[in-house]
């Protein structure tokens, strides 16, 4: 493939964030229209898409695409295990922390951006199986067992936490005269009040809610009715067409309104490190493990889907599990993965073929 053909597909969609950006910075959308834009996308848009595609893919393509749906695990879910791992006991970072840094690395933006730039290179229907794929993996698995685990109470904070308040709870030496002479007591002190522990979201109440979002069960739904056999009505096929033709614009919009809100981006040595894990390092290494298990095809699939920039969902969660420097770091690497994928996305391309 040129890079002409490659630049023809990756630079409208590049067009199309920068104007949701300037719509953003001019603030043609205040915070619930950008609300409504990314719920137009995920609510109907994009889960009218994908039901199309895979339930208009045949039974026999759809086994075929098992050893790709096994490379997309590895990618989101074995690497994002490695490197929690390494954060949190290497580097001895906080655990949510690291939590939220290693999901920055592994979820990308195939969502918002995928549907346009697979959709060009393989065709609409072809690119609905892989991002199904990555959205039942990343909104079913990934992000629920994240959630659980910012649920979870931090030990080493835990530890601090008990030593402050034992500090505090201590008795307190008082000075009382008696008969010209001091004596030494002990003045007591009210015990503090309990704090409650953070709130502790169940795994299974967690998976259930990200089951009833349109984006996971949409593709399930398309799966089912593809496996069954059941062929798609004329009139449900033009329904579906139709509303679906308003995921791409709405999701690049979104991508570029969602930046504009970031502001200017920090760059430290974190933030690059998190962006060039996101763009550079986990694609090339997905695609040549691919290649040595799979097929070429599975390969670069899997490899083009991790390939796009941090997703804005690790921000969405940092803002409300993390602290201002998580949210700033995360913030930084949506912004810098984003303006580095504008080279590095073609490269890929051009790599994968």
């Amino acid at each position: 493939m040129s890079f002409s053909h490659i630049f023809t597909i990756v630079v409208p969609v590049f067009v199309i964030i920068l104007v949701g950006y300037g719509t953003g910075r001019l603030r043609l959308f205040d915070a619930s229209g950008t609300q409504a834009l990314r719920d137009l996308t995920m609510q109907l848009a994009l889960p009218a898409s994908l039901l199309l595609g895979i339930w208009k893919t045949p039974r026999h393509t759809l086994v075929e695409k098992l050893p790709l749906a096994g490379l997309l695990a590895l990618g989101f879910l074995v690497v994002y295990a490695v490197l929690f791992v390494v954060l949190r006991h290497a580097a001895r970072r906080p655990l949510k922390r690291a939590a939220l840094l290693a999901l920055a690395c592994v979820q990308p933006q195939y969502a918002f951006m995928g549907t346009s730039v697979l959709g060009g290179l393989f065709g609409a229907e072809q690119a609905a199986v892989p991002i199904a794929v990555a959205g039942i993996l990343v909104n079913v698995v990934l992000d629920p067992a994240v959630l659980v685990v910012l649920g979870l109470p931090d030990r080493t904070a835990s530890r601090a936490g008990a030593r402050t308040a034992a500090a505090t709870a201590a008795p307190r030496p008082a000075l009382v005269g008696a008969g010209g002479g001091t004596a030494v007591s002990v003045a007591p002190v009210d015990p503090a009040p309990a704090v409650p522990g953070p709130h502790r979201p169940s795994a299974l109440r967690t998976v259930l809610h990200q089951l009833r979002e349109p984006f996971v069960w949409g593709p399930l739904l398309g799966l089912v009715l593809s496996v069954a056999g059941v062929g798609v009505p004329s009139i449900a096929g033009t329904s579906l067409t139709l509303l679906s033709g308003a995921s791409s614009s709405a999701a690049l919009l979104y991508v570029g309104l969602s930046v504009s809100r970031v502001g200017r981006p920090r760059l430290y040595p974190r933030v690059w490190v998190v962006s060039l894990i996101s763009v550079v390092v986990l694609p090339l290494l997905l695609y040549y493990v691919g290649k040595a298990l799979t097929s070429s095809e599975s390969a670069a699939q899997a490899a083009l889907i991790l390939a796009f920039p941090v997703s804005p969902v690790p921000l969405m969660f940092a803002s409300k599990y993390g602290d201002k420097s998580d949210e700033e770091t995360i913030g930084s690497a949506v912004v810098v993965s984003l303006v580095l994928s504008f080279l590095t996305l073609p490269l890929m391309i051009d790599l994968v073929g």
